[in-house]
């Protein structure tokens, strides 16, 4: 039908999005990157960094435009926490825009989080990466 077709992921099927790549079947994505490799379990409840990895290297070496995101609560990621983050990007060459969201506590989830303070970002270091918050 014509239609520009986007997927939202965390990543934990990389060969999803390979197949739907090499199909030409999505014209964009957003990844969440949910944390560093050293708190992504806890945050996540699972074991798939190395999935979100592979597919973060999928659409680096792709020609589609994709954006990597994070969705931040104040108890879960810190300052630096989205340092390391960012700095991991840049090992992996991504040359997008990285995307930090406020977690924003107006829905039932799957924890008890409190309320997220406010994230300061002006103490993180980019180089290569532009770097914008969503409100």
């Amino acid at each position: 039908m014509g239609f520009a077709v986007k997927i939202d992921t965390n990543g934990s099927s990389p060969s999803v999005i390979k197949k739907l790549l090499n199909r030409r079947l999505i014209d964009y994505v957003a990844l969440d990157f949910k944390s560093t490799k050293k708190n992504f379990a806890a945050i996540t409840n699972s074991k798939l960094f190395n999935n979100f990895n592979e597919t973060l290297d999928i659409l680096n070496a792709s020609q589609i435009p994709f954006e990597v995101r994070s969705t931040i609560h104040s108890e879960l990621l810190s300052t630096e926490d989205i340092q390391m983050m960012l700095n991991f990007l840049e090992r992996k060459k991504y040359n997008g825009t990285y995307y930090l969201q406020q977690f924003v506590n107006d829905t039932e989830t799957l924890g008890n989080l409190s309320s997220s303070k406010k994230l300061l970002i002006q103490n993180i270091k980019v180089r290569n990466i532009k770097v914008e918050l969503r409100d």
